[in-house]
């Protein structure tokens, strides 16, 4: 046996220590260990987890714990994909996620502001909710899925927020173009990298537009059904002042929108210019140097070790090495396929207070103090749709819009060579487009332009905006915006039910672009193409409405899905709208047709046979269509003719507040809240949502504990 020297001795006991003690390191000594005895879960009927504790930082470890309940392999892909290991779990695709995290410096970035940015009170929560999910992995060993994932720090969760907000940006697709060369030949169209099939609704009327006089709110937002970015439900209670009840997407430490004792808020996608792509000018004659201002500065190299799985149980991790850079512009790459590099800037890796302002929005009581929270200015995106018990309501354009020269071309690429193109400020939230109490009593916002948020007379047009091109790149209205306009003046005053019945509607306005875009099909002469007199029929004899038992949807549905996927269309087009020729529109109806047939025998096929909501082994006809008020936005179901509905009515809450609070809450979401198969909770919703049943709710613990399902303490 060969003899064990003192410092092969010492290499074995450093091996044995050095996990302890990185678990140690991930412990932040400045905060208390939290007991799970203090803090209590109380799951309802629906399984929606209440959380009880007597600090903000307890109910922040029952959160972790309890969406790890109900999402943990989910919530491991936002944790894996913060701290570089998605090519561990997934191997060059995953490598991918892994550079893009590195090249964006989003980890360097907490690094260097963490400390001296974020308040201790938000460190202090942050911690408790880093606690929850470590506890739970160590609890459930066999539930993680990539090795040595686990601790978790504060640090790493702040990273995801960076991360998932520069995916938001849709960063990703950028620095990928650059990589793969595709700026290397400026095209005639940018690369276009939007954001498909997600948006949102939101509608807030004070006391002057409603029956009871009091003030309403409607938070709809419309992401995935399932994975990331789907919503989970949960509510928030403290003895230091958080009450809340809403939505967040997975693995989040703090609520995105919802409402609390006396305010509530939603959010809708917003479209500006998030991501600004500059060419550099390299000097030809010395390497990875380039002018700015005419002087010729070095670019930094940042290589990156990517570790990448080989095999299917992970046994074989290969380390690949990578190199990227940093101009003043930021994040550098350089082309695979020239000598070309390319600077990527864009506001949202240049905060670390996402999540903290998110805290504090959760916390607020008051009018005031939302809005000292939301001049944290640190979500890169969204607009807000607000409420409170004062009878306030307002919209605002939030987001984080670069201060540029509006002198200069942003559409494309921009050249890195001045600093009349680096820009370093935001457009001051106070500029930005918003409504504030109008006395028509209503705001809303369904990812339309946001200078159109109210009544004609109450927008507030006469505004000044120098940056109103940057901030608003779909001017206009969608069918959204159309319909909620012809609902809203309909009546003069609202109750909750007439909200309810807007909300759910699936009609496609006759006004708008959408309307205009699709006049030549409806408009074929039937002498002239007397094949397709049937279907014209049907399609003229149509109300418009989008429901189940409707013939005309399915063939529309069919058209605008072969017109859109032949032009690369998207939602933008809902608001920019579509031109397509008449022979067009006659070759694609008559291939719906020819489609039905060979199906179902015939062009007469009600809409909910086709449009399904489906998970698990529920399948459920489901009414909507793209772009109504309610609506679905369907892919092709594999070996049937069917459409499985990924986007849509992702979330939807209705409250009313009286002057002393919160009096009505109530909630509903697509097909349930637990992203795990085996758990009644999977798909308990969906027969309701068909229905559009709402869940009555409460913000009182003893109204939550009646209707519990089961109460607990994580452990």
């Amino acid at each position: 046996m060969k003899k064990t020297s003192f410092f092969d001795f010492l290499f074995c006991i450093a091996t044995f220590i050095t996990p302890l003690l990185s678990v140690a390191q991930n412990t932040n000594s400045e905060f208390p260990v939290i007991n799970p005895e203090n803090l209590t879960i109380v799951r309802d009927s629906f399984g929606i987890p209440h959380i009880f504790g007597k600090t903000d930082a307890e109910v922040a470890y029952g959160l972790a714990w309890a969406n790890a309940e109900d999402a943990f392999y989910v919530t491991q892909e936002l944790l894996a994909t913060g701290k570089g290991f998605m090519g561990r779990r997934d191997g060059i695709n995953g490598a991918k996620n892994d550079f893009f995290v590195h090249a964006i410096g989003a980890r360097e970035l907490v690094d260097k502001n963490f400390d001296k940015d974020l308040s201790p009170e938000f460190k202090k929560y942050l911690d408790g909710f880093v606690q929850g999910i470590n506890a739970y992995a160590k609890a459930h060993p066999e539930e993680v899925k990539v090795k040595k994932l686990f601790p978790v720090t504060s640090k790493d969760i702040v990273t995801c927020y960076v991360v998932i907000m520069s995916a938001l940006s849709r960063v990703q697709n950028q620095v990928g173009d650059a990589v793969a060369g595709k700026f290397d030949h400026v095209p005639l169209v940018f690369p276009k990298h939007t954001a498909p099939n997600v948006g949102s609704n939101a509608f807030a009327l004070n006391s002057t537009k409603t029956v009871d006089g009091k003030t309403y709110l409607c938070i709809n937002p419309h992401m995935g059904m399932d994975g990331l970015l789907s919503f989970y439900e949960a509510h928030l209670q403290s003895e230091e002042g958080l009450n809340i009840e809403g939505c967040m997407f997975q693995g989040s430490s703090s609520l995105a929108m919802g409402v609390n004792e006396h305010l509530g808020w939603g959010m809708t996608w917003n479209n500006f210019d998030r991501v600004d792509v500059f060419k550099l000018s390299m000097n030809p004659k010395k390497k990875l140097e380039y002018e700015f201002d005419g002087n010729w500065l070095k670019l930094e190299k940042k290589p990156v070790w990517l570790k990448v799985n080989l095999s299917k149980k992970g046994k074989f991790v290969l380390p690949v090495k990578k190199m990227t850079y940093w101009s003043k512009y930021g994040a550098t790459l350089k082309s695979d396929k020239s000598e070309n590099y390319y600077a990527i800037r864009y506001p949202a890796n240049t905060t670390v207070r996402t999540a903290e302002q998110l805290y504090k929005m959760n916390k607020a009581k008051n009018y005031t103090e939302y809005w000292d929270a939301i001049r944290i200015h640190a979500i890169t995106l969204f607009n807000i749709v607000y409420a409170d018990d004062k009878d306030n309501i307002f919209y605002i354009h939030h987001g984080m819009i670069a201060e540029r020269d509006t002198l200069i071309d942003w559409s494309g690429l921009v050249a890195g060579n001045t600093s009349k193109t680096l820009w370093t400020k935001l457009i001051p939230l106070d500029s930005m487009p918003k409504t504030i109490n109008p006395s028509c009593g209503y705001v809303y916002n369904t990812n339309n332009t946001p200078f159109h948020a109210s009544s004609t007379e109450c927008n507030e047009n006469g505004y000044c905006y120098t940056s109103r091109k940057l901030m608003d790149e779909r001017p206009g209205d969608n069918n959204r915006a159309e319909r909620f306009k012809e609902l809203i003046s309909v009546k003069n005053k609202f109750n909750l039910q007439d909200l309810h019945d807007l909300k759910f509607d699936v009609t496609l306005s006759r006004n708008g672009t959408v309307a205009k875009s699709l006049k030549p099909l409806f408009n074929l002469d039937v002498k002239k193409y007397p094949d397709l007199k049937e279907p014209l029929e049907i399609l003229n004899s149509w109300n418009r409405i989008a429901d189940i038992h409707e013939y005309a949807p399915t063939l529309l549905g069919l058209c605008i899905q072969t017109v859109f996927k032949k032009y690369d269309y998207d939602d933008a087009n809902f608001v920019l709208g579509f031109n397509v020729k008449e022979d067009e529109w006659v070759s694609t109806l008559r291939g719906a047709c020819d489609t039905l047939k060979a199906y179902f025998g015939s062009i007469k096929v009600e809409w909910g046979t086709v449009n399904r909501l489906i998970r698990g082994d529920k399948d459920l006809p489901l009414r909507g269509f793209p772009d109504v008020l309610s609506p679905s936005y369907p892919k092709r179901v594999k070996g049937r003719m069917a459409f499985k509905v990924e986007h849509g009515d992702t979330y939807t809450m209705f409250a009313s507040f009286g002057k002393n609070g919160v009096e009505k809450i109530s909630a509903l979401q697509p097909l349930g809240n637990s992203l795990n198969p085996k758990s009644k909770h999977y798909t308990d919703q969906m027969e309701m949502f068909t229905k559009q049943e709402m869940r009555p709710l409460s913000l009182k613990k003893e109204d939550v504990l009646k209707r519990a399902e089961s109460v607990y303490h994580p452990r």
